[in-house]
């Protein structure tokens, strides 16, 4: 086996030893209880699919996008995803797809310099860029050309927009939210509500202080499992976010048995209840569902709340 096949199977060995109990990480005083509440928004659109390949001027930089249309009249909230280190456009497609066939136009962007372009270099030559500072200011700035470009579409509603990312893209989401970096604030006020799932650990990045500039309702979402070793980030590092955040309407979702690879796998049995989490989250806070807000509020799923 080669080197290159060694050490990603190799971490994902020891990730897998460092499974955290879910009673150890919750925090009781913020833990809603659980009731037999139920939340069902059954899909009822077909969805088309859209590819486009944007380009920057004032960036000179190129940012493809694949877009989850559904079908019906109307002008659509929006749902912007934004992938982890390795990933593109075309990652978490039951995420896109199941926004879109419950009434969300879903933006799934690629972001060039951390991509699956960069993996295809190698390990080395991805961690380095995870290395480059221009890559993480890139990633909240692709987002809202991304933006600005769907200003030409007759079929979107611009006042609803939500942000939605996994690991780095949960840096995307937290920055478009108005987490303050150590050279200031990348934040978009467009971005309505944000769903940030395994934040990475963002030591010497994110200044003492650095989620006070955070209002909006924004949806955190970890796993018992989710360990990244190489960038040495735990189950108790994804939650530093939503603990230091001091707004109201925040919340933490930590699912049981779910690693930092379940959000992105192809397929994965537990892709059915991250899609209906983030769902209710943005039917509550986006779209101002009563069901869906008392789900979350009164203990329809296991979640911390503020």
């Amino acid at each position: 086996m080669t080197r290159r096949l060694l050490l990603p199977l190799l971490a994902a060995f020891l990730a897998s030893a460092c499974c955290r109990s879910l009673d150890r990480l919750v925090d009781p005083h913020l833990l809603v209880l659980r009731s037999a509440r139920t939340y069902e928004h059954a899909a009822s659109h077909e969805v088309t699919i859209e590819r486009y390949e944007w380009h920057d001027a004032a960036r000179n930089r190129d940012v493809p996008v694949t877009i989850y249309v559904p079908h019906g009249e109307g002008r659509w909230p929006v749902a912007v995803f934004s992938h982890g280190i390795g990933e593109d456009r075309d990652s978490y497609a039951y995420l896109g797809r199941a926004l879109a066939e419950r009434g969300y136009l879903a933006v799934h962007v690629t972001h060039a310099g951390t991509d699956k372009a960069m993996l295809k270099k190698g390990y080395r030559f991805l961690y380095r860029a995870t290395k480059d500072k221009q890559n993480w200011v890139n990633r909240p700035r692709d987002v809202s050309f991304v933006l600005d470009q769907l200003r030409e579409r007759k079929d979107v509603d611009l006042s609803r927009v939500a942000a939605v990312g996994h690991s780095a893209g949960a840096f995307t989401v937290l920055a478009l939210a108005g987490m303050r970096m150590t050279d200031g604030s990348l934040q978009d006020d467009r971005v309505k509500v944000g769903v940030a799932i395994s934040m990475p650990k963002m030591e010497g990045v994110v200044p003492p202080g650095g989620y006070d500039g955070i209002a909006i309702p924004v949806l955190h979402m970890t796993g018992t499992c989710d360990t990244s070793l190489i960038y040495r980030t735990f189950p108790r590092d994804r939650r530093v976010p939503f603990e230091q955040t001091h707004a109201t309407h925040q919340y933490l979702v930590t699912l049981e048995h779910v690693s930092h690879d379940t959000f992105s796998n192809v397929d994965d049995p537990h892709h059915a209840e991250i899609a209906q989490l983030v769902v209710a989250f943005l039917d509550a806070q986006l779209l101002g569902k009563d069901d869906a807000r008392r789900w979350f509020d009164e203990g329809g799923v296991r979640v911390e709340r503020k």
